[in-house]
């Protein structure tokens, strides 16, 4: 199992673990844990699997804010000792339409701070943009989360296909457990 998978179905399982303790879900002060995969198809080296994991809590009932954090790490791309590396840390507020049935759609938006290294090339700036999801929960505290996310930056963060630009469209599936 290559080792992206491998951390992914880690942290997948470490999430299910703590769904025995859970409570209801979309109510204000419900905690959140979030572990998201999302293929790029135009990755700096061809098709990649990233993998962002996330906490938050409900601020009010159906809204929430999440601080997350991503890192890649792709080594000896495209010739000896250039490697491809990303960081972001941020926050996302998302906003869930209705809190019954088991499809709970939700719109939102995402800032944080991205770092790229690809060779010769380095760059860091402020990312934004705005994310739109569908849950579907598994059980009153276990849903799965299909998110898409439009990034922006004022300066070329985002690598696709070995061209660095300022915005980025990522499309991810996820486990979300709230307690």
């Amino acid at each position: 199992m290559p080792r992206p998978s491998l951390l992914a179905f880690a942290a997948v399982s470490s999430l299910a673990a703590t769904a025995a303790f859970a409570e209801p879900r979309l109510a204000k002060h419900t905690q959140e844990l979030a572990v998201h995969v999302s293929p790029d198809f135009e990755g700096a080296v061809g098709d990649t699997i990233f993998v962002e994991a996330g906490y938050g809590r409900f601020l009010r009932d159906r809204f929430s804010l999440r601080g997350t954090v991503s890192y890649t790490i792709l080594e000896d791309v495209a010739g000896a000792d250039s490697d491809y590396r990303t960081s972001q840390f941020g926050l996302a507020a998302e906003w869930h339409a209705h809190d019954q049935g088991p499809w709970v759609p939700y719109l939102g938006a995402g800032l944080g701070w991205r770092s790229s290294h690809f060779g010769d090339f380095e760059e860091a700036a402020l990312a934004y943009g705005p994310r739109a999801g569908i849950k579907l929960f598994l059980a009153d505290n276990v849903a799965l989360d299909f998110e898409v996310t439009y990034q922006f930056a004022p300066k070329d963060v985002f690598v696709n296909d070995f061209v660095a630009e300022d915005h980025d469209l990522t499309t991810a599936i996820g486990l979300r457990v709230m307690f």
